[in-house]
C-alpha cells in the first residue's frame, strides 16, 4: 500500500462497520506507542512484583500477568522490527 493516506472501507460481519485501514507509517507509530504504554505498564507491574511465594494463588497469578505482559512487549517489538524491515528503516 503506497502512499500515507488512510482509506475506509466496509465490512459485513452480521452488521455494517467502518474498518480503517492505516498505511505503513501509521501502523509503525501506533505501535511505537503501544510499546510505549505497554513497557511502561510492564516495568509498573515488575516493580510490584515480589516473587511467588510457596501455594500462594494471588502470586501465581501476579506472576502470570507479568509474563503476559513481557510477551506483549515481545511481540509488539518483533512486529515493529517486521514493519521496519518492510519499509527498508535500518537501526
Amino acid at each position: 500500500m503506497a502512499g500515507s493516506k488512510s482509506r475506509f472501507f466496509y465490512v459485513h460481519n452480521g452488521e455494517s462497520m467502518l474498518k480503517k485501514i492505516l498505511s505503513d507509517k501509521e501502523k509503525l507509530v501506533a505501535l511505537y506507542q503501544k510499546l510505549a504504554e505497554a513497557e511502561e505498564k510492564y516495568k509498573f507491574k515488575l516493580s510490584r512484583f515480589r516473587g511467588v511465594a510457596h501455594e500462594s494463588a494471588s502470586g501465581e497469578l501476579a506472576f502470570s500477568e507479568l509474563k503476559v505482559r513481557e510477551d506483549f512487549v515481545r511481540s509488539l517489538k518483533a512486529e515493529i522490527k517486521a514493519l521496519e524491515e518492510k519499509m527498508g528503516i535500518k537501526k
